[in-house]
């Protein structure tokens, strides 16, 4: 399953400054892309308004609009109910087409309003399929703003990029003093930024809350071949004759029961743990399990159980504890966890190695985090 980067619960979408601590001119303009996000919002609550409207008026007996595409109504579409706004005899069609011209009216009123501001702010980049946020930040620094790659490196990691990125949606690059910020806004996408953030983690939790559901109904079916078991016992002392038949189906249900329990354990266990494997980084990077390109962190690629053969069930641990040997390399020097991008070093695990390279351990600090995403990669040296 694919992983998020870290998501702050706004407008159009986070991205917060590469130095926190200066205020000044970059600060500024992220607050304007901010202040675009948040109309762009508006814009969007009074498109749905205008739909509803429109759709209220049809259901009523109006003249067909056509269709209305994007955010707004086109100029044909506004004239056209200006027009009947002047020649509507009933009542109800009036109120609903002045409603609706009002609110188009608002949403294009809003549409200036963020015109106004884009145009204080350096030019965006419109994103096309296959763009990355990374990709973008990057050229910005080292081709704009004429920055060393290493410097552009160290500034892009430290801000919160968007993972996916839609056709339409605008990112904004600002850079002065040393200070690097960036931001993302629908721009002429369908959906916003929030939007495509929210989505991928229903994903997620849909997923979990599917194997809560099959682990309680696994357990319910558990109860109920007990109680089938209770039962049978309980008439055995009174059908004598069928005593050897009974011994059989019993023997069968209560092996039933077993498996079943076996397998609701099981699923507990797998609902509760974290999956790994520990290898070394370039042995894992050349079988295609991990990408760790020198401008990012470590990402995992691939997701299939088989890729993840170790198990830790958080309820009872949160240690790994492995050696060299284990790990497939002369020493342990160094010990990181992909995706690097969600698992942070001293807030979501921490790693000892001993002095003489011999052995290591990686504690599980934030268990939930860990529970709730499955799976990771142990990158060794």
């Amino acid at each position: 399953m694919k992983r998020l980067s870290s998501i702050a619960a706004m407008g159009g979408l986070l991205l917060a400054l590469a130095c926190a601590q200066h205020q000044g001119k970059t600060e500024v303009q992220m607050e304007t892309a901010q202040r675009i996000a948040k109309l762009e919002q508006e814009i969007d609550a009074n498109q749905a308004e205008v739909n509803a409207l429109t759709t209220q008026y049809l259901q009523a007996g109006g003249k067909d609009l056509g269709t209305v595409l994007g955010r707004g109504l086109s100029p044909e579409q506004t004239a056209l109910l200006e027009q009947r706004l002047k020649n509507e005899q009933g009542i109800g069609y009036k109120d609903l087409i002045s409603d609706i011209l009002a609110k188009q009216k608002a949403a294009d009123d809003l549409k200036v309003k963020v015109q106004n501001l884009e145009r204080t702010l350096p030019a965006p980049v419109d994103v096309v399929k296959g763009e990355r946020h990374i990709d973008i930040a990057m050229a910005y620094l080292t081709k704009d703003q004429g920055l060393d790659p290493a410097t552009a490196k160290s500034l892009v990691q430290k801000v919160n990029l968007m993972d996916e990125l839609v056709p339409g949606f605008k990112v904004w690059n600002f850079y002065h003093d040393g200070v690097y910020g960036t931001f993302v806004t629908q721009g002429d996408a369908k959906v916003s930024p929030y939007g495509v953030i929210q989505h991928a983690k229903k994903v997620l939790v849909d997923q979990k809350n599917s194997a809560i559901a099959q682990r309680d109904a696994l357990a319910k079916e558990k109860a109920n071949l007990a109680q089938q078991v209770a039962d049978l016992t309980g008439k055995r002392d009174q059908l004598t004759q069928e005593i050897s038949l009974l011994q059989t189906e019993r023997a069968s249900l209560t092996q039933k029961v077993s498996d079943l329990d076996t397998l609701s354990k099981n699923l507990q266990s797998k609902v509760n743990s974290v999956f790994y494997r520990i290898g070394p980084r370039k042995a894992l990077i050349k079988e295609g399990l991990v990408r760790d390109p020198w401008y990012a962190k470590p990402q995992l690629i691939q997701f299939a159980e088989t890729d993840y053969p170790q198990q830790l069930d958080l309820r009872s641990d949160d240690t790994i504890s492995f050696s060299a040997k284990d790990a497939d390399v002369a020493r342990i020097e160094k010990v990181r966890i992909a995706p690097g991008a969600l698992y942070k070093p001293g807030v979501d695990y921490r790693v000892s190695v001993q002095p003489d390279g011999t052995k290591a351990t990686v504690t599980l600090l934030n268990r939930d985090k860990f529970r709730a995403e499955r799976s990771m990669m142990v990158l060794v040296n």
